[in-house]
């Protein structure tokens, strides 16, 4: 997994490189503005487990890659609807204590809708912030190694979601973006005939993407 450090400081010299490039006045987003990205998508898990369960035994989850989509709706000049959508991510997962090595795997899609406010720059650099709710389903839960035919079933999650990212003007409404998030994704892991497992995912999700404003 990527440390969030690593992905703080990846996030925090991309924008500010981005932001030296903004020197020429380009036009805002304006009202009923609509914003539809494409690109590259990862969840970056910063996972950990109630070590209380299962006597120490748990699962690690792993990063995952796919295509995401994003959409933008301007209500005003500087207030936004976003919504975060994607191709499913598929997960690893590893076990930890009792248990090791790979134990399985999992799908998810993450659903995420916020409200957002776009800072007026004059530029052809669009910053934003947001904030708003997460839904996770899990689905295709599978098992291997030492769980090998233990059905395992985790939990859909609802959480609080967190978001920063940038749009860089590129000419005849096309942008290219820059997106993270932060989502508060809580899940029970039932292994059947083994226990319960807390599971705390809380990933970090970014996206660099192209997008079309209408």
């Amino acid at each position: 997994m990527m440390k969030t450090g690593t992905i703080k400081d990846f996030v925090a010299g991309a924008v500010s490189g981005v932001l030296m490039l903004g020197a020429t006045a380009a036009s805002a987003f304006a009202a009923g503005d609509m914003v539809l990205r494409a690109g590259l998508a990862g969840v970056l898990p910063d996972s950990s487990f109630d070590r209380n369960d299962l006597g120490g035994t748990g699962v690690d989850v792993d990063d995952g890659y796919s295509l995401g989509i994003t959409f933008n709706y301007m209500a005003t000049d500087n207030l936004g609807v976003g919504v975060l959508a994607a191709w499913p991510f598929e997960h690893d997962l590893d076990g930890v204590g009792g248990i090791s090595g790979g134990v399985g795997s999992t799908k998810q899609l993450p659903p995420t809708v916020t409200l957002q406010w776009h800072f007026p720059t004059g530029t052809n650099i669009h910053p934003y912030v947001g904030a708003g709710v997460n839904y996770t389903y899990f689905f295709d839960e599978e098992t291997t190694g030492d769980l090998s035919g233990v059905k395992l079933e985790l939990d859909d999650s609802w959480g609080l979601a967190a978001e920063a990212g940038v749009d860089f003007d590129l000419g005849n409404d096309l942008v290219l973006s820059g997106q993270l998030w932060y989502l508060d994704i809580d899940t029970e892991a039932k292994l059947a005939g083994v226990g319960t497992l807390d599971v705390d995912v809380d990933p970090w999700v970014f996206m660099v993407g192209i997008g079309k404003k209408f």
